[in-house]
Order: C-alpha cells, then structure tokens, then sequence
C-alpha cells in the first residue's frame, strides 16, 4: 500500500510535469544548442569532434539543472496555490510518502528529458563522426514520427514520452557506435543524471518552506557553490581573513560537491569510468536521501491551515 500511494503521486507528478510547456520550449532551445554545436565545431582546428562532444554534454548539464530547479520550485508550489494538496492530505497518505513520490516524479521526467537530450547529442556526435548526415537526420526523423503515431494511438500521450526518451538514447548510441566510442558520452549522462537527482532534492528542502523564486534562487546558489565546491575547500587568497576562509571551507563541506558529477575528459575516456561513475553516483544518492529527510521534516512540520 506505502508503495502503491508514492506510486501514485510519482505517476501525477510526472504527468503534470510531462505536459508543462515550459518544459517542450526548454527541450527545443537545448536541441538547437546541441545542433549548433556543430557549426561551432567548424571553427576549430582540428578539435571538431571535442568542441560538439564537450559543449553538448555540458549544455545538457546546464538545462537539465534549470529543469531541475523550475520543477522542484514549482510543482509543490502549485499543489498548495491550486488546493489540490488539501485534497490529498486528508486521505490515508503521510505527508513523506507524498513528498517521496513527487521527487520520484521530478527525478523521472528529468531523466527523461536528459535522455532525450542524450540521444540528440548521440546523433550529431555521429553526424560530425562521419556517418552521413542523411543517416542520422533519417533515424531521427523516422523515431519523431513512431513518436507522433505513438502519442496519436495513446490515450495518455504522457507515458509516451518514456519510452520515447529511452528507446531515442539506444538509438543514438547505436548510430555512434559504429564510428566512435559512446562510453564517454553514456558515462556523462549518468552523471548529470546524478547531479539532478542531488539537485532536485535540495530544491524540495527549500520548496518545503518558501516560494517558487525562493526556492529556485537558493537551489541555484546552492549549485554555483557546489560546483565551486573544491575551490573553497582549497582557498588560500591572502585578501581573506583566516575566519572567513575557514567559513568558506566549511561551506565547501556542507555543500553537495557538484564537480563530482563533471569530470575532466581523462576521467571520461579512461578505463576506470564506471567504477568513477558508480562512486559518484553513490555519493549522490546519500546526499539526495540526507537532503530528502531534511525536506521532509520541513514539510511535516509545516501548517496547511
């Protein structure tokens, strides 16, 4: 039954968040930067192929932090403005199982939107590989259209688009594969999935208890920290007094340490990736269960009356 309740508000929460408009204008602005990346490839000298895989994979990050943030801050949100959270409360649901599920649902259509992302940097990582640009704008256009039909046929359109995502991030990967590695680029995209999953628990912590701006603008302070994390842990700016650098050091182990989640290209091509991979991921989930805790001794104490 507790499994069955989260499952429930998971499944709205991703419906809700799956049909929001923002989150298509948001798809479409990251699918021409990854596009784009090709042009900016151009002019290089002889780094083609590092200039699309590093600014795709990056620009990916970046919007899947922004989605991140925008769904965490937003959705509780709209439980409380719409009354829909008085509706929910009074039934045989605890108020943890509810927060539980709704970070399920965020974590899923932000795992879907990077594998959505994922699968569109696969294909012009391929375009730019030289496997022919026909073939890669045919696939992709022949899985947009069994998309379509899909969505067509569906009576919930919405659970279409998990499918889709993974079935796209398969697709690419294959079409990669058969001009270059797709280790680095998978193991990334594990990664920044990781990064969202941390990210979009720290945004319930303050969504708990304050305002969709608020909440956004400290979640996204709290991600500048984080990847600033190792800097503050280090500093030795003689500018600063001991008590202020020894405030910052301790900001710098309280934060979750972002740069985790971005490692430099040696990592990426090595041979240990997933074991890194594994690590960091792990990091991530104690961080996201620590930070959901918080959240939801927030959420518990606070007054809906």
């Amino acid at each position: 039954m507790m499994f069955g309740r989260i499952f429930g508000v998971a499944l709205n929460t991703y419906r809700e968040a799956v049909r929001d408009r923002v989150l298509y204008g948001v798809v479409f602005l990251a699918a021409a930067v990854l596009v784009f990346t090709l042009a900016l490839a151009e002019l290089s000298l002889n780094q083609q192929r590092r200039v699309v895989q590093d600014i795709g994979l990056a620009s990916i990050s970046f919007f899947s932090v922004l989605v991140s943030i925008f769904l965490g801050a937003s959705l509780l949100y709209k439980d409380i403005e719409r009354k829909t959270l008085y509706l929910v409360l009074p039934r045989p649901i605890h108020r943890w199982e509810f927060l539980v599920g709704k970070y399920l649902g965020i974590v899923v259509t932000v795992a879907v939107f990077i594998s959505i992302m994922g699968g569109i940097q696969l294909l012009v990582m391929a375009a730019q590989a030289g496997e022919g640009l026909g073939l890669t704008l045919g696939v992709g256009l022949v899985w947009i259209a069994l998309f379509g039909l899909g969505a067509w046929k569906s009576r919930d359109r919405s659970l279409v688009v998990l499918p889709f995502g993974l079935g796209f991030l398969v697709l690419g990967s294959w079409v990669l594969s058969r001009g270059a590695a797709v280790e680095p680029v998978l193991g990334s995209l594990v990664l920044t999935s990781a990064e969202v999953m941390v990210l979009s628990a720290v945004t319930l912590v303050f969504g708990a208890f304050s305002t969709p701006f608020l909440s956004g603008a400290l979640s996204f302070g709290v991600w500048l920290m984080g990847r600033s994390a190792d800097t503050l842990l280090t500093i030795r700016s003689q500018l600063l007094s001991e008590e202020m650098k020894e405030l910052l050091r301790g900001v710098g182990h309280v934060v979750p340490n972002y740069n985790l989640f971005v490692p430099g290209r040696a990592v990426l091509e090595g041979e240990s990736l997933w074991s890194y991979v594994g690590s960091a991921a792990g990091h991530g989930v104690i961080y996201a269960a620590i930070a959901l805790c918080l959240a939801t001794l927030l959420f518990q104490r606070r007054d809906f009356v």
